[in-house]
């Protein structure tokens, strides 16, 4: 037997066994990350109130075991732009996710739809009015498939706090978008809670944070101060608003703390860390089996008084003494 030809009958050798384990070898298993539960979150717009509310809603995944190292958290925000969050559902569609989180009215609505189409759980949070922005059935009533937490507030509290800053309040003027559902929402029910006190609101349109300054300045020498629902536009641009309206020495009144914090005198406003941190337990819940349908909407986030010193004496204002568990910015 030549040499060569041994090379060659070992080769051919080496190559059967290599055939014969490639036969007989199972399946590799899939990359860990491709067997971790994916788990989609989409935000409407970047500002602190909705920042803290996902702040929150990190801290319960994490506490709860799910971080990188168990879960995959895709996270995508649309700016305000209403085709960017179509495109993000579009993304979200190829993810095949295990559960969608919207933060926001506009987000849960586009998501809403691709929730039905592919039979996927959609947990929503920092919505104000969830069955106006047909998300579920009824305020005591999750929908099959969505469920989440809610930032309704009565508008009496917020009313009765405003009183309290300035007795003599009866022109109210309210900065808001009219493509925010949850803020026209609102304020039907705020409309009639101020009737009720002798208060007149006096709208004024904000369709982009670009339209800021000269809204909050269209309202001076109309009203006696200045109040914005939890709207996403208005909390985006809440800097320009309170610096214009403090400019013409007029009061600013939201119900977010994070609008507090940067300029506005005072909110009666959620704990939205809290908020996010509830939205994380539903969302655990449901990773773990439970069904939407089976978890009732939640409305009952703690709320505080929150009041911006720095504001307070620039206004010339002094704390209301009928006001009281005050924390100061």
């Amino acid at each position: 037997m030549t040499k060569s030809f041994k090379l060659l009958s070992f080769a051919l050798l080496l190559a059967a066994a290599g055939a014969s384990y490639l036969f007989l070898k199972k399946p590799s298993a899939p990359p860990p990350s491709e067997a971790l539960p994916i788990i989609a979150i989409t935000q409407i717009i970047e500002h602190h109130t909705l920042d803290r509310v996902r702040a929150g809603l990190m801290a319960e995944l994490a506490a709860q075991g799910f971080d990188e190292k168990t879960a995959k958290i895709v996270y995508e925000n649309a700016h305000g732009n209403m085709s960017t969050a179509t495109q993000i559902s579009n993304k979200f569609a190829a993810l095949h996710p295990q559960i969608m989180v919207a933060l926001a009215t506009q987000s849960a609505q586009v998501l809403s739809p691709l929730s039905t189409a592919t039979n996927t759980p959609l947990v929503f949070t920092a919505v104000t009015d969830p069955v106006a922005a047909k998300l579920v059935p009824s305020k005591t009533q999750a929908s099959p498939l969505i469920t989440g937490v809610s930032d309704f507030m009565e508008p009496g509290p917020q009313l009765d706090m405003m009183r309290a800053f300035l007795p003599t309040l009866t022109k109210l003027g309210v900065l808001f978008n009219p493509a925010e559902i949850n803020s026209v929402s609102y304020l039907k029910e705020m409309e009639k809670a101020a009737k009720e006190k002798g208060i007149e609101l006096i709208y004024a349109p904000l369709n982009n944070t670009s339209e800021a300054t000269s809204a909050t300045t269209s309202l001076v020498g109309k009203v006696d101060a200045l109040y914005f629902p939890n709207d996403n536009t208005a909390m985006a641009a809440v800097g320009a608003i309170a610096l214009t309206a403090l400019k013409h020495h007029l009061p600013v009144f939201a119900n977010d703390s994070a609008s507090v914090e940067r300029g506005v005198l005072a909110a009666v406003a959620y704990d939205r860390f809290a908020m996010g941190r509830k939205t994380g337990e539903i969302i655990v819940s449901i990773l773990k089996g439970k069904k939407p349908q089976d978890i009732p909407v939640v409305y009952d986030t703690p709320f505080e008084v929150v009041v911006n010193e720095k504001t307070l004496k620039a206004l010339n204002l002094s704390l209301p003494q009928a006001l009281k568990a005050i924390r100061k910015i």
